[in-house]
């Protein structure tokens, strides 16, 4: 074989090689993302207490008043458990420029209930009270301070300010995330990369 005709098979093996690392990174990430939108669609609408139906088939449903998830693509999900509260459409509802304050809970979603060990951030007195009795020093690192965000500013995920428009003070809220709504492939603090998450979220103050 000359020179010329080898150097072409070896450019071809090189492209081909990385044509497969290509797809194969891709696939991988396709079945992480894949599996983590089927365990958030699973959990909601089996394990979830209450169980909940998308959306859509709200309408479809015999019993009135039925819990329901809102969906943005497949990797924003929505519940908000106070919907039917009576007087909850008198109170602000949240916008792109609205400021809001918020008590939360963050954990790392696996496919079913967030266990304790989940928890990566929380302004929330009752989760930091419990993560004190497990035995973890809290007097630096939390506060009990509601978390003032300020709409369209970047200063909170993109996924949640998008599942947080159109809710009201006074309501508690639960969204899910999948990894590339969240912190994508990048280890984040207590948070591994490529981790699917989930916020619960009290709304304390609307402005």
């Amino acid at each position: 074989m000359d020179m010329k005709r080898l150097y072409n098979v070896a450019i071809m093996v090189v492209v081909a090689l990385a044509a497969t690392i290509a797809v194969s990174c891709s696939n991988e990430s396709d079945t992480v993302l894949t599996k983590q939108q089927d365990d958030i669609s699973r959990y909601l609408t089996s394990s979830h207490q209450p169980k909940l139906v998308e959306e859509s088939e709200v309408s479809a449903q015999p019993n009135p008043d039925p819990h329901f998830y809102t969906h943005w693509g497949l990797n924003i999900f929505r519940y908000i458990a106070t919907y039917y509260d009576e007087g909850r459409e008198d109170e602000p509802e949240v916008t792109g420029k609205s400021t809001i304050e918020i008590i939360y809970s963050a954990y790392i979603f696996t496919g079913s209930k967030p266990a304790t060990s989940a928890l990566y951030a929380t302004n929330d007195e009752t989760q930091i009270a419990e993560l004190e009795r497990l035995g973890l020093n809290t007097e630096y690192e939390w506060t009990t301070e509601p978390l003032r965000v300020r709409m369209g500013k970047d200063e909170m995920l993109d996924g949640l300010e998008t599942a947080l428009k159109g809710c009201r003070k006074g309501d508690s809220v639960e969204v899910y995330l999948t990894y590339d709504k969240a912190y994508g492939k990048h280890y984040v603090g207590y948070v591994p990369a490529k981790s699917s998450v989930v916020w619960y979220i009290d709304i304390v103050e609307v402005e």
